[in-house]
């Protein structure tokens, strides 16, 4: 029985010194690894190079919180892109970008004896290269050059009946469709690695073509048809959001 009894205190004392071994080394590896990871958040520099690996998204804050309100702006001019992305490249700290915004509404009236449906429609692309510059401390300057293609489309549409019962339906159509071509330029600061906030501003030469009609039961009225070539300059109104990836 003693022998016994010896036995399984020594199995029992292996067991326990077993189990105090893999504790010991749990909280030995977590003392190496959380000190280090610790370390690494908030002693490495945030630096631009950092913030030129692989792509990026954008999003205009600005623009987007203005949306979510609904003051759904009708003048692309006023932010070209609600939406970015680049690919950036590490080596010569440039990068490849593409924008685009646009909004789609329409609306439905219905009164006595006529009815009205309305439609808006706007696109916008940009396609650029940008150039960046570190100033240190997290912040960088950026230009470059942007291409820019604009569409636009409106149409309202009216049904009621004349004095004889008989059916009329009237259109109003109006159409913009063009491009340009500038220049941008910035400034931003990266306070994560992996997030950044800059505003940016623009001076594009646009040239648009705007086209209008007025549509009774087929019969088509021209009322407008020209070419518009202007100079648009865009002060820096928007805040920017860009998150990489």
């Amino acid at each position: 029985m003693r022998g016994l009894k010896s036995l399984s205190c020594v199995f029992y004392r292996k067991k326990i010194n077993k189990k105090a071994m893999i504790k010991g080394l749990i909280l030995s590896m977590c003392l190496i690894v959380f000190p280090t990871m610790e370390a690494q958040t908030l002693g490495t520099p945030v630096t631009l190079n950092d913030s030129l690996k692989g792509w990026e998204i954008t999003n205009n804050v600005t623009l987007a919180l203005s949306r979510f309100s609904g003051n759904v702006t009708r003048n692309l001019n006023d932010d070209p892109y609600l939406m970015m992305v680049r690919k950036v490249n590490i080596a010569n700290q440039t990068a490849w970008r593409m924008g685009i915004n646009g909004f789609r509404r329409k609306t439905e009236d219905f009164s006595f004896g006529a009815n009205r449906t309305s439609e808006e429609n706007s696109a916008s692309l940009v396609l650029g290269r940008e150039w960046r510059q570190d100033l240190g401390l997290g912040i960088y300057c950026y230009w470059g050059l942007d291409a820019r293609g604009i569409w636009r489309q409106n149409n309202a549409v009216s049904q009621q009946f004349n004095d004889m019962g008989l059916p009329i339906e009237m259109k109003t159509l109006a159409q913009d469709f063009g491009g340009g071509f500038g220049g941008f330029g910035g400034i931003a600061w990266q306070f994560k690695n992996r997030i950044t906030v800059y505003t940016e501003s623009i001076l594009y030469g646009q040239y648009i073509n705007t086209k209008r009609e007025f549509i009774v039961n087929q019969n088509v009225t021209s009322l407008e048809n020209k070419n518009v070539f202007s100079v648009l300059p865009l002060v820096p109104v928007a805040l920017f959001l860009s998150v990489r990836f």
